[in-house]
């Protein structure tokens, strides 16, 4: 039986932020059709608590908004597009998208956080980002878009498009990479915004903290149903949910593990190397971050 576990989730406090860190505007990308005013204020009507701006190989100045919309954090970056997309979000970003990805992500600092995109963008169609490109890319990102919104939504879904991007998650966590789950909701379309988003345990309300916890694993991916609690004694697992759900601890190769419908689950890890957990019920999912056994 593994003795103890390696896991973000450790001293977590209460202060828990909002936010989806991908995200465009009509000004700057040609695919969108929300302008940046009329995001910035819906999310800080909705009561979000930060938003990234990612826009297509262009950072989208924010200085105005952050002066209009003092209350929610606004996070600057791009989304790298000249080949497989991969996101770059911080307090403050540099045109990194004019170097090769590879070098772009080596050049990245510890003020950016990256991941890469709806890693499976349709249910049929060519092969998008897999663990070999990653792999060849020669640095690792952050971690991987496990849900994206944009996608999701009825009409991304009647046009052959899917959100999960779980499959690539679990094949890079079998082959030993630590690599952590965000969850955005892309907006480009009123339809998007609030899809889905993160949750963020921090020190403190600043950009900074904001990037440096989700870096580290602090957070989770969640299109409406939020965690209550997690404890771990050892290899055991507790885990409370917002509602009842149909919850899944999964492991190695995307193997479900165990799996009931409750609004609270437990687990005790034996030999896996990884550990993660995810639900959906009427409130919507959520996708933890991964345990490891040490």
């Amino acid at each position: 039986m593994a003795g103890t576990l390696t896991h973000p989730y450790n001293d977590i406090g209460n202060l828990w932020l909002r936010g989806s860190f991908h995200g465009h505007c009509s000004e700057n990308s040609r695919c969108a059709s929300l302008p940046l005013r009329d995001s910035v204020q819906w999310y800080q009507e909705a009561g979000a608590d930060f938003l990234g701006l990612t826009d297509h190989d262009a950072i989208t100045a924010l200085d105005e908004m952050r002066r209009m919309y003092p209350d929610i954090i606004l996070l600057e970056g791009f989304e790298y597009s000249s080949c497989e997309n991969l996101l770059f979000v911080g307090e403050k970003a540099e045109p990194l998208y004019e170097l090769p990805l590879g070098e772009a992500l080596e050049c990245r600092g510890d003020d950016l956080l990256s991941m890469v995109c709806h890693p499976t963008p349709r249910v049929e169609g060519p092969e998008y980002w897999s663990l070999e490109k990653m792999t060849e890319l020669g640095c690792w990102p952050d971690g991987i878009e496990i849900y994206n919104g944009h996608y999701g939504t009825e009409t991304g879904r009647a046009n052959g498009r899917q959100p999960l991007g779980t499959g690539l998650w679990d094949e890079a966590l079998t082959a030993g990479h630590r690599l952590w789950g965000y969850a955005n909701d892309d907006s480009h379309d009123p339809e998007d915004l609030g899809n889905a988003w993160n949750m963020v345990a921090v020190e403190e309300r600043t950009e900074a903290a904001v990037i440096r916890a989700a870096r580290a694993g602090r957070c989770y991916g969640t299109t409406g149903l939020l965690l209550q609690g997690i404890d771990v004694d050892g290899a055991h697992l507790d885990i409370r949910l917002s509602a009842p759900a149909r919850g899944r601890f999964i492991g190695s190769g995307g193997a479900v593990l165990k799996e009931a419908v409750d609004d609270s689950f437990e687990y005790t890890m034996a030999m896996e190397g990884y550990v993660r957990f995810e639900a959906e019920g009427d409130s919507g999912r959520i996708f933890l971050q991964p345990l490891f056994s040490q």
